[in-house]
């Protein structure tokens, strides 16, 4: 089989011997100074989990996706939902600019977590199974509905079906950075540590002596590297918990636990600054007013804004970049970029005095009006005013539409966008461009998802 399944077959045995270094490598190169020279690192393969979106970044750096193969780090089949936080995933053949913290892969593998039915949550003690398994989740943990709607840890609850991305731990627990409620059963996939291996009887167990399974490998390939302690990922054709399973697929994740000591290390946003280690690029919507600040969402997650006057000047519609710590449900922003096009957003006029400094020690920053370096306007190749979002595209009647994952309808020009794949006139896509008004988005690359 040649195609991206057998370049992605080739490619895992190098990229599990490389991340620990990889990663070691991205974080040291991405924290020089903005001023410094450009750094150029190609071809090196790197694995976290995924702390922003609109493009993703990835230990503090923010990748570019269309273009990008994305396929099951399992299987290679393609992947074609949208790249969210708290996914766990790996980049192949990266080219990382090392001083601009950006960055573009040839394949982004995803890195499916435990999933099945949950029970025994303990909300006290932050814990659950899942299939059995022991799972470990904290108020980072990304809760998503299966209406695609990010929620509070309360949301979890006993007998949901769910799919977890996350980091198996060396104690046979696994700790989930992201939790999606499924509306369906789907069919049950277990990650974890090896333990217990008998490759007589070819069985194994999974998890904890508090929440133990066995896994019996008879009716799968038993992958190379198969000891006690490495991480596998083993497919199961039944979506019910049960003890023993009979594992349909058997995958090698990697020789041992510590491989992903890393995700956590580096877990990052660009500017590698502890307040800011998310960051989210988009636009904003359903601003709501509160005592202290404001609530409203920018690519559907729901974030907080604790200054009235900054709240103020912002409005739906607006493009934004916004960084701050994820925590139960919601971004906490500690500073905002305005981006939207048009004339700068000076706040000064309205006393809002610290452009980058928080002098009035209301614990939120702001950075004034992006301006481009073509005649302070925005175009396609500047970089700093584009972003890329998930909907889908309708162009079967008048102008083509975009409606985003959150419902916002946006109309599109597409009339200078480049077409990756080739172009279509419906369906699941991701768009790259820019807001030039509440309701309009300049395209300057388009994907169909659907291929």
């Amino acid at each position: 089989m040649t195609s991206i399944h057998a370049q992605y077959l080739n490619s895992r045995t190098a990229l599990w011997t490389a991340l620990a270094a990889a990663a070691l490598l991205t974080a040291c190169g991405g924290g020089s100074s903005p001023t410094s020279n450009t750094s150029l690192s190609t071809n090196v393969p790197t694995a976290g989990l995924i702390s922003g979106v609109g493009s993703i970044v990835l230990n503090g750096i923010r990748y570019e996706t269309i273009g990008a193969t994305v396929v099951d780090a399992d299987d290679g089949t393609a992947f074609t939902s949208a790249l969210s936080i708290g996914m766990t995933v790996s980049a192949l053949d990266a080219n990382i600019n090392t001083s601009a913290n950006t960055g573009t892969a040839a394949t982004f593998e995803v890195q499916h977590g435990i999933s099945g039915v949950t029970g025994n949550f303990d909300a006290t003690a932050n814990t659950l199974t899942v299939a059995g398994l022991p799972v470990i989740v904290d108020a980072s943990t990304v809760v998503v509905s299966a209406a695609g709607l990010i929620q509070p840890l309360s949301a979890i609850s006993n007998g949901l079906s769910v799919e977890t991305y996350g980091i198996p731990q060396a104690d046979g627990t696994f700790k989930a950075t992201r939790i999606e409620i499924e509306a369906s059963p789907s069919a049950i996939r277990l990650v974890g540590a090896v333990s217990n291996l008998d490759t007589i009887n070819q069985t194994f167990t999974l998890g904890t002596a508090g929440a133990l399974v066995t896994v019996s490998y008879s009716n799968a390939t038993a992958p190379a590297g198969l000891v006690n302690g490495a991480v596998v990922s083993a497919h199961v054709n039944t979506a019910s918990t049960a003890s023993p399973y009979s594992a349909t697929a058997l995958y090698l994740r990697a020789g041992d636990a510590t491989v992903f000591e890393s995700y956590e290390q580096h877990y990052a946003g660009t500017s590698r600054v502890h307040e800011e280690a998310n960051e989210l690029y988009g636009m904003v919507s359903n601003k709501t007013a509160t005592a202290s600040g404001c609530t409203l969402q920018v690519q559907g997650i729901p974030t907080t804004l604790a200054s009235t006057t900054l709240c103020a000047a912002v409005t739906d519609g607006d493009y934004v970049e916004v960084k701050g710590r994820f925590a139960d449900g919601a971004l906490a922003g500690y500073r905002v970029e305005f981006k939207t096009a048009g004339s700068d957003r000076d706040l000064s006029g309205v006393g809002y005095q610290d452009d980058g400094d928080d002098h009035d020690n209301d614990g939120v920053r702001y950075r004034r009006q992006y301006h481009s370096s073509s005649s302070g306007e925005y175009h396609s190749d500047d970089n700093a005013s584009s972003y890329e979002i998930y909907g889908t595209l309708s162009c079967t009647s008048g102008p083509c539409t975009l409606t985003t994952r959150t419902g916002t309808l946006l109309n599109l020009d597409l009339t200078t966008a480049y077409w990756e794949h080739g172009q279509v006139s419906s369906g699941w896509v991701e768009v790259k461009g820019y807001a030039t008004s509440a309701s309009d988005f300049k395209v300057t690359k388009i994907e169909s998802k659907d291929h």
